[in-house]
């Protein structure tokens, strides 16, 4: 080789230009599944706005309510808004703060393949990823789970080349390095989601129980390698109780009747999910991989998943349209598929010599089967399809609720308790203090409401709460952008705003509040809206710029000339 040339083998030049290759597929499906939103997601990029302005972690108006439960990706978010250009699509900052985190994930699932399969296996895992819906639906809908995989899959392969490199546990040399970086990527996963402490705990009881079961290392090793990331996930855990006042977010409170009242919700998630992705046809060769010689990694990925499977069913699921709660698990149970099948291979191979790589065909056989199902052009799965239409409706709803949004803000004073259901939406784009209806940014209605006609997968409901949280402003049901004389009286509106027939069991809304209406008559669009009645006050219109006007159309000379 001559002096200052690299020499690149032939071999990482084909990874190189396959993964280009991997990339290129997911860009193009992503591409061809915009435009993809969900309201959820505007309630973290809420809490980001806030600190990226320096207001602190919170909520609307300075709302001290942790109604996110992603801290490190609404903190990575924040720091995409502060470099971002004032005014900032907030969901396309999302969506390239997560594109790190998109190469980390195939880059550390191809290296934890690589671990016990050959590279074609390695890539294939990769173009099944790629072409996966619930893939390209999660990167769009700018909410944390691709960047929690991410750093879910660097975990398992820092830990795997620890324990193969290092199998005494001795911790040193590259195996070394890789040990003392697991526990801390853990404790990112577990600041990254809800349920991220489960991979977290599992990690410290596996890497226990491995070093009892084979007598290494001692208690002193094990404590430094694993307090001080328990210990800064600690830390965090009770600045967090301290500042927002409940140990748990308040997503959590809002959502735990769903075991209770929807028993069967997570069975059914699980074999909907599973049946409709094709995930099973990997489970035979999953079990396989425990057939090798060195089994204990092939161990911690089955263990996993059986743990995280167990979790799902007793969480209940979740709505969102890409399989949010089981998504985790797919890269996992693909790279025990290549394990398995790379397994049959060298387990054929004293027989069969060459001809034995032909068995490759089985995991091959069983990624396809999976793509069939989840490659939106080809598969014909009603699930899928059904999710398809579903985050494209819901971008849609999203597009319809800014443009509401942005209208009603004119109405709404700095710090107006406006109640909505659709607290991400209205929290970011409005300087009001949201009540938002579902409980998944309200402490009482989280922790103290019920579900009172409602589906507790999206929360709960408070009725009786609603005196004490004082609120000014309600707006009409969606759509929420209507026709100027969309409502022809007060008790009207009032009937088309959400669960006044249950919350006006305790507030008067005929005499209590008043009907408005911020109205663009070029376009002939108004957003209608009730707003607290203040004893002895008027209401007549005014003129907020050349375009937009506010008025109150069934009160006294409250309606604007000529309207």
């Amino acid at each position: 080789m001559s002096p200052g040339r690299v020499n690149i083998k032939p071999a990482t030049v084909v990874v190189l230009l396959a993964a280009l290759a991997v990339a290129a597929l997911f860009i193009w499906e992503t591409r061809i599944l915009t435009p993809v939103a969900i309201d959820d997601a505007y309630i973290t990029f809420s809490y980001s706005k806030n600190l990226a302005s320096g207001h602190g972690p919170v909520y609307g108006h300075g709302e001290r309510v942790e109604g996110y439960s992603n801290f490190l990706w609404m903190v990575a978010v924040a720091i995409g808004l502060l470099v971002s250009p004032r005014g900032a699509d907030p969901l396309l900052v999302a969506r390239a703060t997560a594109i790190p985190f998109v190469a980390l994930l195939g880059f550390a699932t191809y290296r934890l393949a690589r671990a016990r399969a050959s590279r074609a296996l390695a890539l294939a895992v990769l173009v099944v990823l790629a072409l996966c819906a619930d893939m390209g639906t999660a990167f769009l809908m700018g909410l944390e789970t691709l960047p929690a995989m991410a750093l879910l899959m660097l975990g398992f392969w820092l830990y795997v080349r620890s324990i193969d490199r290092d199998p005494a546990g001795a911790g040193v040399g590259d195996a070394g390095y890789a040990k003392r970086w697991v526990v801390p990527v853990f404790v990112a996963v577990a600041l990254s989601r809800i349920d991220g402490f489960i991979p977290l705990g599992f990690i410290l009881g596996f890497e226990l129980v491995r070093r009892l079961w084979r007598r290494e290392g001692s208690v002193r090793d094990y404590v430094v390698w694993a307090a001080p990331g328990v210990l800064v996930y600690g830390l965090w855990f009770l600045w967090r109780w301290r500042y927002y006042g409940l140990p748990l977010p308040t997503t959590y409170y809002a959502k735990a009747l769903i075991p209770k009242l929807l028993p069967h919700r997570g069975w059914e998630y699980l074999r909907d999910e599973m049946s409709a992705n094709g995930s099973l046809a990997l489970a035979p060769l999953a079990l396989l991989a425990l057939a090798a010689r060195k089994r204990i990694a092939a161990l911690l990925l089955v263990v996993f998943v059986a743990l995280h499977l167990a979790y799902v069913v007793r969480a209940g699921g979740d709505w969102m349209p890409y399989g949010r709660f089981l998504l985790p698990l797919l890269p996992v149970a693909l790279v025990l598929a290549a394990w398995g099948g790379q397994w049959i291979v060298a387990a054929l191979r004293p027989w069969l010599g060459r001809a034995s790589l032909a068995f490759l065909v089985l995991p091959l056989a069983a990624m396809a089967f999976v793509v069939h199902r989840t490659e939106r052009h080809i598969s014909t799965e009603p699930l899928l399809q059904t999710k398809l239409a579903i985050a494209a409706d819901q971008g849609n709803h999203v597009k319809n609720l800014k443009a509401a949004a942005r209208l009603l803000t004119w109405a709404l004073p700095p710090g107006a308790r406006l109640v909505t259901d659709y607290g991400g939406i209205f929290a970011y784009y409005t300087d009001a203090a949201p009540i938002e209806m579902w409980g998944l940014c309200n402490a009482a209605i989280a922790t103290r409401g019920g579900t009172e006609r409602i589906n507790p997968i999206y929360g709960r409901t408070c009725p009786e709460c609603y005196p004490a949280l004082g609120p000014q402003f309600f707006h009409v049901m969606v759509p929420i952008v209507r026709d100027l004389a969309a409502f022809h009286s007060h008790l009207e509106v009032v009937s088309s705003v959400w669960q006044t027939d249950t919350i006006g069991r305790y507030m008067d809304f005929a005499r209590g509040f008043v009907s408005g209406r911020v109205m663009v008559p070029a376009h002939n669009q108004a957003v209608y809206f009730l707003e607290h009645r203040e004893p002895g006050a008027s209401y007549p219109p005014r003129q907020v710029n050349d375009a937009v006007t506010i008025d109150y159309p069934f009160e006294p000379a409250g309606r604007a000339p000529g309207l």
